[in-house]
């Protein structure tokens, strides 16, 4: 049965006493830490399957930039309607093959980059507790293997 305090011994604790001891936020702590844990870490994960992404489509558009300088330079020396049409025939075949393999590359990055996020979701959501021991088992199986 809970005991009623007196209200001189409910005075006779110190106001600030509330607010300086911590053990009672460890709980509340934790409740608001680990979906921010998990956020990161599925961000990381996503950036880290997108980079590659980025990296092969930025390449590609640089070499289309290039590209199209290079008809461009050729077009702004040419003095021959002939040669200005053949020009620029080639430069629009060039792009509809580019556009065509762009969208080709965008659809297989989808895919992949659909499953990197639900391996990343899976492993962001995944509890804390279950994390650690994989992480201390594989520093422990990195010692032993450093020392075989």
């Amino acid at each position: 049965m809970a005991r009623k305090t007196t209200e001189s011994e409910h005075l006779s604790r110190a106001p600030m006493a509330y607010l300086t001891d911590f053990a009672h936020f460890e709980g509340v702590t934790q409740m608001w830490t680990r979906p921010v844990q998990a956020c990161l870490r599925w961000q990381a994960e996503m950036l880290k399957a997108a980079e590659p992404l980025a990296t092969g489509w930025f390449e590609r558009q640089l070499d289309a930039t290039y590209f199209a300088l290079e008809k461009i330079e050729k077009l702004a020396h040419c003095g021959d309607l002939g040669e200005a049409i053949e020009i620029q025939r080639e430069w629009f075949e060039v792009a509809g093959k580019r556009l065509t393999t762009e969208l080709e590359k965008l659809s297989e990055q989808a895919t992949s980059l659909s499953r990197e996020a639900v391996s990343a979701t899976r492993d962001a959501m995944q509890p804390m507790s279950e994390a650690a021991p994989k992480q201390r088992r594989s520093a422990e199986e990195m010692k032993t293997d450093a020392a075989a």
